[in-house]
Formats: structure tokens, sequence, C-alpha cells
């Protein structure tokens, strides 16, 4: 898991390092600014910190398709625009 190793980090570590995660505090209560582990504040806010974890994996997932989409919509915009613009120069 790419943010196993935040459990033990500070909420407001992980809320600047994974600004994406900040949802997913806002929703469960917790002050992003916080510095107890986000293990201590998602028990605080009676939430399994196992599920806070696969709760801000799965957004960080989300995130990086959509990413990913949109840069492959960028290359095939680039693509049919050079296309085009050859089709000119003929």
């Amino acid at each position: 898991m790419r943010n196993g190793s935040y459990e033990n980090s500070t909420v407001a570590t992980v809320a600047q390092k994974l600004p994406e995660a900040r949802a997913d505090l806002r929703a469960a209560r917790i002050d992003s600014t916080s510095r107890m582990s986000l293990r201590d504040a998602a028990a605080a806010a009676a939430i399994v910190p196992e599920e806070m974890l696969a709760q801000i994996e799965a957004r960080l997932r989300r995130t990086d398709r959509g990413t990913a989409d949109r840069v492959a919509e960028l290359a095939l915009a680039v693509e049919i625009a050079e296309d085009e613009e050859a089709f000119m120069l003929i």
C-alpha cells in the first residue's frame, strides 16, 4: 500500500504530503493540522485506522486514474491537431 508508512505519521504530515487525503480527513471530522498520528486520530474518531488508510488509498488511485485519462485525451488532441496541420500543408 502506497500510504502504509503514513499510519504513524502525524495527520498534518499526511495532509501536507497527500492533499487528496484532506477530503477523507474532513469527512471523518479529523483536523488536518493535528499533530496526532493518523492511527490515533482515526481511532479517536471511532474509525478503524486501516479503513481510513484504505479510503485514502482508493482516493489516490481514482485521482491517478483521472490524471492518466486527461493525459491520454490531451495526447490525442495534439495528435489530431498535428494531423490537421499536416493536411493543411498538402
